[in-house]
């Protein structure tokens, strides 16, 4: 889809135990917004998406929010609801005053450790195994909030760490044009270089922000089973389910 960027389906990787995640089941994006009637067609038509996961805050939701899609529904969770001014979200990622890297940093230690982290991570886990139909998920740019989100279940498949990062960097390649034209944008208000090197570290993702993640999860959990089930209060049943559902 021409006009819907960091669009994936990640099905298709090998667990580590021999098994599949099956495609045409979860998809990732970024935001949904001023999708081409083209793309909309395909949306429905060819992936048969029946369900939108956002994971936006309600400021984002509001300025641009997703295209109404015919036959599809829409949730909105608010992962990053306690991490004030530190939200993932465009403005917020362009008004940095401290290093990029250190901001991004933080925002994978919140996504792990807040409250509206754990809760909204736990609703997702909760809603992707409701019905057997195709899911897709996002937020701003598709890499933070959904890129945790991937890991999460890929993780909880049972897919290895390395292929785990290998759908993570994709984001890099897949958001490269669009982050182009932003900084082109941006550039055209008069931002200076350094600002806007800075600007496209906040773009792009980096292995070291999934390691701020599991570090965070192991020294506040223990493994990702003990932050499924205890940090996030997640009930076996869901995880067999989405292994039912998501593994073949």
């Amino acid at each position: 889809m021409k006009t819907l960027v960091n669009f994936r389906d990640i099905g298709g990787i090998k667990t580590q135990d021999g098994k599949e995640v099956v495609t045409g089941k979860l998809f990732r994006s970024g935001e949904i917004v001023k999708l081409s009637e083209a793309d909309k067609k395909e949306f429905t038509d060819t992936y048969g998406i029946k369900t939108i996961i956002d994971f936006r805050g309600e400021q984002e939701v509001s300025e641009r929010p997703d295209d109404s899609i015919p036959g599809v529904s829409y949730v909105n969770i608010d992962i990053m609801r306690d991490s004030k001014g530190n939200t993932a979200s465009f403005d917020d990622l362009v008004a940095v005053k401290e290093s990029s890297k250190e901001q991004m940093e933080k925002i994978y230690y919140d996504m792990i450790t807040t409250e509206s982290g754990r809760h909204g991570y736990k609703e997702f886990l909760e809603t992707i195994v409701k019905d057997d139909e195709p899911i897709i998920f996002h937020c701003f740019a598709g890499k933070d909030r959904t890129g945790l989100g991937a890991a999460l279940v890929l993780g909880v498949l049972g897919v290895s760490e390395d292929e785990i990062k290998r759908d993570y960097l994709k984001t890099n390649e897949q958001r490269r044009e669009a982050n182009a034209q932003i900084v082109a944008e941006l550039r055209a208000k008069g931002m200076t270089e350094e600002q806007l090197e800075e600007i496209l570290v906040m773009m792009t993702v980096d292995l070291s922000y999934l390691e701020v993640a599991r570090d965070a999860i192991t020294e506040n959990y223990g493994s990702l089973e003990d932050y499924v089930y205890n940090g996030l209060g997640v009930e076996p049943s869901v995880i067999a389910k989405l292994k039912q559902l998501y593994l073949k």
